[in-house]
């Protein structure tokens, strides 16, 4: 019978996240939505042996678990994941994300208000667990994207409530979003949901990217409200994390363009991305040339999936090219990221 099943599937992915656990389950226990009948939750632990494990089985042992004994990456667990999940919606989450009580019913509602959306996601605000708690300060509104393929979120931007409209965007972020299942599966290429050549990010976009081409809706509502960890980072940390993160965002972004972009789309904005690509992100100073080979060697696997995806397509590049606005559109001025601390040392794609 269709009612013995949960309504909403919750997954979580987690690397050595155990401190923020507590948090994390409370807020989903929380929720004005929740109960086992209507919420199931999925944690999966990507390879750390840090203990989480032992505190669900201990404390949440309504939480089911899945270990990975190595990191296989964010996308690989993901799709683990959804396979698992029995939920008509899959809410993606990140383990040091606080959900308001609200959060589950209203994202529940609104999709089964317009049977378009593909995904959805709402404000998510930065969350300080050492000192001030929730702030103002957006993680996250999703994405839009613009000309050069720089793809903006507000993220470092203050809430003065310039973002209180419901609408489409481009792309939702897998730190907390909702993802309808019959979506998923008819935008699966091959065996996997999330690009499994993205270890590690972009793989949010990258399908959003596809469910824009499937004519399916992506969609931002300004009530649903999380608060995402910042805890600072050391500069050690910082210094020793930069140049992989950078490699993998730079090799994923092209892998993108590669199975997504219209040919035509390309050329016309072609000196435009050259410009930022292979101008403004030199080979060396981005740490590029670490992932070169990487991404040579994906490149065949990424055509075999462009074709498909061009295949199954249901939208015309003009309704597509209006995701690339200019940086002279007045949206451009409220999606642009601040040079917060800790935002300035992180990859700016996001």
């Amino acid at each position: 019978m269709e009612n013995s099943y949960p309504k909403i599937s919750i997954i979580i992915v987690g690397y050595k996240s155990k401190k923020y656990l507590d948090a994390c389950f409370k807020s989903i226990q929380h929720q004005t939505f929740y109960s086992p009948q209507n919420v199931e939750v999925i944690f999966i632990n990507n390879g750390s042996f840090d203990g989480s494990i032992s505190l669900i089985q201990r404390s949440y042992r309504w939480v089911s678990t899945v270990r990975n004994m190595k990191n296989v990456g964010m996308a690989v667990a993901l799709n683990q994941g959804v396979k698992y999940a029995s939920g008509k919606y899959i809410v993606i989450m990140n383990p040091d994300i606080i959900l308001e009580k609200d959060y589950l019913e209203k994202a529940y509602k609104k999709m089964e208000h317009d049977h378009k959306i593909g995904a959805l996601c709402g404000k998510i605000y930065r969350y300080d667990f050492n000192q001030s708690g929730k702030t103002a300060i957006f993680d996250t509104v999703g994405v839009f994207s613009v000309v050069d393929r720089e793809v903006l979120s507000a993220r470092g931007v203050r809430d003065d409530g310039q973002f209180e409209k419901s609408e489409q965007i481009f792309s939702v972020r897998n730190i907390c979003c909702m993802y309808r299942k019959s979506v998923l599966e008819d935008v699966r290429i091959n065996d996997e949901y999330f690009d499994e050549d993205f270890f590690l990010y972009l793989e949010d976009v990258d399908i959003c990217w596809r469910m824009n081409l499937f004519g399916w809706k992506v969609y931002f509502m300004p009530a649903m409200v999380s608060y995402h960890c910042t805890d600072t980072m050391k500069q050690s940390t910082l210094k020793d994390n930069r140049r992989r993160e950078r490699r993998a965002f730079i090799k994923n972004e092209r892998l993108m363009t590669i199975k997504n972009e219209f040919f035509l789309t390309v050329m016309h904005d072609f000196f435009i991305i050259l410009k930022k690509r292979f101008i403004k992100k030199s080979f060396l100073l981005e740490g590029w040339i670490g992932g070169f080979f990487t991404y040579i060697k994906q490149i065949p696997a990424a055509f075999k999936k462009r074709r498909i995806i061009m295949k199954r397509r249901r939208v015309s590049r003009l309704e597509m090219r209006r995701w690339f606005i200019r940086k002279t559109n007045s949206r451009y001025d409220y999606y642009k990221a601040k040079s917060l601390y800790i935002y300035a040392k992180l990859p700016q794609i996001y």
